[in-house]
């Protein structure tokens, strides 16, 4: 998380080295969800449905151009995880509530005005995520929950593709609205090698992939 922090403070002080910098706020609704790619045992192992959850923190558009910008931010994010199935007799059905402190690093790129103060954006680049905390659910028959006797079942880290595109709208001399869509997908097997099934390290057998669908709406100044 101090790492994240310190990225986050040497991008606000490299602002003189941009033309311009637009700082503004994003609330973002979700659809979280994760991949579960197994093998061996594990293969009736899958996951857990999906959610609606949300991130929002503020941004930071860096332009090295007129219409190309270096994206970043530091966002709270929520994103949920869980695995289901049965393996050598044991439910391993779980369902938890991640909480993560998210650094996105992208290129953003703008159209030309394609309506009178309405352009068009496109973002790729990615995301560096420190775990805040780690919330079970359904906690009497959450098995990652009852396996791990306290301990912390999950990496204490994250790092994801970031994709997505929007529409600003140029409110006045300084303020533009922005709202879009995002893809956040997980590159990292989120479960750490506390989760256990008898002698299994579980995290050997399933990988599982943190992901979210978002709609992004915010405001610039």
């Amino acid at each position: 998380m101090k790492k994240i922090a310190l990225l986050f403070f040497a991008a606000f002080l490299s602002v003189q080295a941009f033309s311009q910098v637009k700082l503004g706020f994003k609330f973002s609704p979700a659809v979280a969800f994760n991949s579960a790619v197994t093998e061996r045992d594990y293969d009736v192992v899958g996951k857990n449905g999906s959610g609606l959850r949300f991130s929002a923190g503020p941004v930071m558009d860096f332009f090295f151009a007129d219409n190309y910008a270096f994206h970043t931010g530091l966002w709270y994010t929520v994103k949920r995880s869980g695995i289901e199935g049965t393996v050598k007799g044991t439910n391993l059905s779980s369902v938890y509530n991640m909480q993560y402190l998210q650094v996105p690093l992208a290129l953003k790129f703008f159209t030309n005005e394609i309506a009178t103060d309405m352009k068009i954006y496109f973002l790729i680049g990615g995301t560096l995520d420190a775990k805040l905390a780690e919330k079970p659910l359904d906690k009497p028959t959450n098995y990652i929950y009852n396996s791990v006797n306290g301990k912390n079942a999950f990496r204490p880290a994250d790092a994801g593709l970031l994709l997505g595109a929007g529409s600003e709208l140029i409110m006045g001399t300084n303020t533009a609205v922005f709202f879009g869509l995002s893809y956040n997908r997980g590159l990292v097997n989120a479960l750490g090698n506390n989760v256990k099934n008898g002698s299994d390290r579980v995290n050997d057998f399933v990988k599982v992939r943190n992901s979210m669908f978002s709609l992004d709406l915010g405001v610039k100044f």
